[in-house]
């Protein structure tokens, strides 16, 4: 009873709110569209309940065992990291390459953090414990120097230093939510510097308001509008981060990424009112994504997506109302309980703390940001005194005068470790294990020895097979077509449809695994005409699940051509193009169902290609194949200039497509047939570049181009 009343005195809303969150997971988890994977999470993101056990038990131990010494190097010890996450950022922004350990990132800084948005979000955090550590080695500064001294100054230097640093990286990373979280929680201190007096603010009181940030602020709103109202200026496209920044468009659909939020905000909205309590479990987005998808995403391309890029709308949506509201609470109350400390330190990481939450309005958390996060909650939850206070009074000492037996207590710890020891092996070895056998099926070339790896990597069935499976699929569907397509394979084949009819048989809610046995059934249906029929059954299965996703609908009209349903198959093409007519992908499948079906609809094919073209001139939106299916039907209807113009506008743009031998050669035709001397060489070129074994004939043609020997190349060409 005492160590129970002393617990309760100590308690406080943070603490409160912490535990209404862990228990909207709980029951989110339980109401979830897919428990299993509600609880279990993916590999991808971590964030089942499973994962969020392992954030809470990290937040209670740091409670319990850290002292003020022990933040203090948890905090030195990632400021460390996060000095080499941010030299690293650097190097990929200025282009450096050969440097130990670097990935080389094409385009915005990414360092070992995998995502440019990731990147900046930890940046927040950095800036928190950079503040820690700065104000937490002010003492003693001015003593002799010694070893222990030096120390503080290095810390407090170094510290000093990270915070720049940390801004700077945020503005590289060129996220435009980051940028605004930082501005916005630079904003939000100038205003607590301004007011810091509290006197009421009326006239004769204004003299008293700090005039250094109150200028800040007036700077920083001025220089806002007219960095706003002259976006469109030459100068903001040089400067890092504010380039993108000068991008937005609300109402510009060119802004892709803008409009995606913005579509996505409104479907997640859509979701959370079907089920608004408890959610629809946590890594469930996917499923609610999937039945209010939006037909008007293929404009910028067909995207999958697991979260809302919004915090607050990935909240609503998976854990409802009731995860929403813990989560605020959590957020307003470490606020509160860091704000009303003495001291400067406190402002500070209140100011990162809401610019982080803004930043968290365009994009999601993950693993790195979730730990992070929560020893933030960790220190903030020390400065109440509840590691000391509930630690002196939950020991076995106190539990005994709760009648607790000591036996019970060494039961209780053996079991624990009994659960520990059965988790690490069936939830971390065996899945390890799997992954590392579904690596090396990888690297076979014997069909039976792939089948035999596959079948020791598939069993059993746990919470990592769904991604593993999904991605040795993807992997030999991409790299090795021919497993799909050639009669003597058909047993590895069955293995592979196996493995995903078992997956989605156990999860049937991503409609990708459905996607995957269609598109494997219809390469292999070429030997097997059978399986025109199960790739058919499959897509109607996905349509269920998400009737407005075009995608959907150009598998199904492929499969319906396969068994010669040729009327049903334009009429589904035209379902899709009905769903957003905006979408040039979905006006190109329509013409190359009309052209597989024959010449009579010609006119059509020619009307659907030139919409399809305006929609889209530069290709935005397609996927890679889609450029053969344009180049296809463009030869069937024997416009070899279109085809030309297609594959020479692919090269010119530098885009990371490669069309069918085919389709080079037919535009190498018919430059050759109009005396194209420029575009033949360039395409010729590109084209040996590409395809090794036509290299040396590729070779000769340019001689003999450049040579002029058009009687001899016309006879070759014959």
């Amino acid at each position: 009873r005492v160590a129970t009343g002393q617990a309760f005195k100590h308690l406080n809303f943070l603490s409160i709110f912490l535990f209404l969150f862990f228990i909207s997971l709980i029951i989110s988890a339980i109401f979830a569209v897919n428990p299993y994977r509600a609880f279990w999470g993916d590999l991808e993101r971590g964030e089942g309940l499973f994962g969020f056990l392992h954030f809470f038990a990290f937040l209670i131990m740091s409670i319990a065992i850290f002292e003020k010494k022990d933040w203090l190097n948890f905090f030195k010890i990632s400021l460390g990291v996060g000095f080499i996450v941010i030299f690293y950022a650097f190097l990929q922004y200025f282009g450096a390459k050969n440097f130990p350990f670097l990935f080389i990132s094409e385009e915005r800084p990414i360092s070992f953090i995998g995502n440019p948005a990731f990147l900046a979000t930890h940046m927040f955090f950095v800036m928190i414990f950079a503040i820690v550590v700065f104000f937490g080695n002010s003492s003693k500064i001015f003593k002799p120097l010694n070893f222990e001294t030096f120390k503080l100054l290095f810390w407090r230097y170094f510290s000093l230093l990270i915070i720049p640093l940390s801004a700077i990286t945020i503005f590289l990373t060129a996220t435009r939510g980051a940028i605004l979280g930082l501005l916005v929680g630079v904003f939000a201190l100038l205003i607590y510097f301004v007011f810091k007096s509290f006197k009421p603010l009326n006239f004769k009181t204004f003299k008293h308001l700090n005039f250094i940030p109150l200028s800040l602020l007036i700077l920083i709103i001025i220089f806002s509008a007219f960095f706003w109202f002259t976006r469109d200026a030459a100068i903001w496209q040089k400067i890092p981060g504010l380039n993108r920044l000068a991008q937005t468009a609300t109402m510009d659909k060119s802004d892709a990424s803008t409009q995606f939020r913005l579509m996505t905000w409104k479907l997640s909205w859509e979701a959370f009112k079907e089920k608004p309590i408890f959610g629809w479990g946590q890594e469930n987005y996917l499923t609610a994504y999937q039945k209010y998808y939006n037909p008007d995403y293929a404009i910028y391309g067909e995207s999958w997506l697991d979260r809302a890029h919004n915090k607050i709308f990935d909240l609503l949506v998976m854990q409802g109302i009731f995860g929403l509201l813990a989560y605020l609470g959590i957020f307003a109350s470490v606020i509160y309980v860091l704000f009303k400390k003495d001291g400067l330190m406190t402002k500070f990481i209140v100011a990162a703390l809401i610019g982080y939450f803004v930043q968290n309005l365009f994009v999601m958390d993950q693993i790195v940001s979730d730990i992070m996060f929560f020893a933030v909650l960790g220190y903030a939850i020390s400065f109440k005194s509840l590691n000391s206070e509930i630690l002196k009074t939950l020991n076995f000492e106190t539990l005994k005068l709760l009648n607790f037996k000591t036996i019970v207590l060494r039961l209780a710890g053996l079991i624990l470790i009994i659960i520990l020891g059965y988790s690490l092996y069936s939830y971390n070895y065996i899945p390890y294990i799997q992954a590392k056998t579904f690596g090396e099926a990888k690297k076979i070339d014997q069909a039976s020895l792939i089948e035999e790896k596959l079948k020791q990597a598939s069993q059993p069935y746990n919470f990592s097979q769904f991604n593993l499976r999904a991605h040795i699929v993807d992997y030999f569907y991409d790299n090795q077509p021919y497993v799909f397509q050639a009669e003597k394979y058909k047993p590895l084949f069955d293995s592979f449809i196996g493995l995903i009819d078992e997956a989605a048989g156990k999860e049937p809610y991503d409609i990708r695994m459905f996607i995957r046995k269609t598109q494997m059934s219809q390469s292999m249906a070429i030997n097997y005409p059978e399986l025109y029929k199960e790739a058919e059954e499959s897509m109607r299965k996905a349509i269920e699940l998400a009737p407005n996703r075009q995608e959907l609908y150009y598998n199904l009209a492929f499969t319906l051509l396969g068994q010669k349903k040729f009327q049903e198959a334009v009429e589904v093409s035209q379902k899709a193009v009905e769903l957003s007519p905006n979408v040039a992908r979905a006006h190109y499948h329509l013409a190359f169902v009309l052209a597989v079906i024959g010449p009579q609809y010609a006119d059509k094919i020619i009307y659907e290609m030139e919409f399809a073209e305006k929609l889209s001139p530069n290709f935005e939106g397609l996927r890679d194949n889609d450029h053969n299916i344009i180049a296809l039907v463009y030869s069937r209807l024997g416009q070899l200039d279109k085809v030309a113009e297609i594959v020479k506008r692919s090269i010119d743009m530098r885009l990371p497509i490669r069309f069918l031998s085919d389709y080079y050669e037919e535009a190498i035709g018919y430059y050759i047939a109009t005396r194209d001397t420029e575009n033949l060489i360039e395409t010729a070129d590109y084209y040996g570049n590409y395809n090794q074994k036509a290299k040396e004939d590729m070779e000769i043609l340019i001689d003999l181009v450049k040579k002029g020997n058009w009687e001899i190349i016309d006879n070759l060409s014959k």
